[in-house]
């Protein structure tokens, strides 16, 4: 299918980032049309510190590109991420080691900013991921440095929610710069669409109603995932993989007009598999949406896993 034809892109553009060959190769080509790069490098600890997993050859080819750094702390760096994370919000002295931390690091790298990235954060903590992040913006703000957080996406604010209840988005809207709303993995557990249409749309209409315009960006994907029946969990895909694998099986695939995305069934071993993902013509929808809502900008999860043709919508 051809490149959908849409206007150039008046949206800033940046790109979370993990550490894999192909993400490298990808920044080596592309880096000098990405505003900010996230990459995944600091993972939180017990003791409020910050594990870090900086990449030196990125990190040189950064520096090469003057490319600022918005740089994501996690809680992915212990298999205990939820009890995890519960022990760092709600101790007063923990919260005030990790800012510290962050602080720190941000300093000795000489990065532009953080990225807040907790997920599975216990809706119970509510309020304190809130007050977290009030600290961490009362810390960080006036040394200069930029605050930002990703949110998972909501069309109404459901406190009780288990995966989203924890984000009061216009609370922590007030202690951010910037908001970065995922709107993705729509479905996870059964097979349907990253990202639909309608979807994004209603994602977009929330977090523009309760969160000021200008610190709205918009989570895009650019990747599959393909669904085995029976699995806990599906497997990523890049755009690359997705093609091909649907040439290995014979498998035809459909553009969803209702949805906006790609699928394909096929069957291997005796299990069927569905897969949905992403081109260039189903981010260029969203990226429509980005600028039928007034956001300033979108982010990209993630390098590497892109249709090559997407650059051409935001170079």
């Amino acid at each position: 299918m051809p490149a959908r034809q849409t206007r150039q892109l008046p949206l800033e553009n940046d790109w979370y980032y993990v550490s894999d060959p192909t993400a490298l190769t990808d920044l080596r080509q592309r880096g000098e049309e990405i505003d900010f790069l996230l990459p995944f490098w600091f993972g939180v600890t017990a003791a409020g510190g910050l594990a870090e997993q900086v990449e030196e050859a990125a990190l040189a080819l950064i520096r090469r590109l003057n490319l600022p750094v918005l740089a994501i702390v996690h809680n992915y760096s212990s298999p205990d991420y939820g009890p995890l994370l519960h022990r760092l919000l709600t101790t007063p002295e923990l919260r005030r080691s990790l800012v510290a931390s962050i602080l720190n690091m941000l300093q000795r790298w000489g990065f532009a900013g953080v990225n807040i990235d907790f997920e599975f954060v216990p809706p119970a903590d509510r309020p304190f991921l809130t007050q977290f992040m009030t600290e961490l913006y009362t810390a960080l703000h006036p040394a200069g440095f930029l605050v930002t957080i990703s949110v998972p996406a909501e069309v109404r604010d459901n406190p009780q929610h288990p995966f989203s209840g924890a984000f009061n988005y216009p609370a922590l809207a007030a202690v951010s710069d910037r908001v970065y709303v995922l709107a993705y993995d729509e479905h996870y557990t059964l097979p349907g669409p990253i990202a639909s249409l309608g979807f994004v749309r209603s994602v977009l209409a929330y977090a523009v109603s309760v969160i000021p315009r200008e610190k709205n960006w918009l989570g895009v994907p650019v990747y599959g995932y393909d669904w085995a029946e029976g699995a806990r969990a599906p497997e990523t895909l890049s755009y690359e993989q997705a093609v091909s694998r649907a040439r290995q099986v014979g498998a035809a695939i459909f553009y969803d007009a209702m949805v906006q995305e790609l699928t394909y069934s096929y069957q291997a071993d005796g299990v069927a598999h569905t897969v949905w993902f992403e081109d260039v013509n189903t981010v260029a929808v969203k990226l429509d949406l980005a600028r039928q809502y007034g956001v300033p900008g979108v982010a990209f999860w993630r390098l590497g896993l892109e249709d090559r043709r997407v650059w051409g919508l935001v170079g």
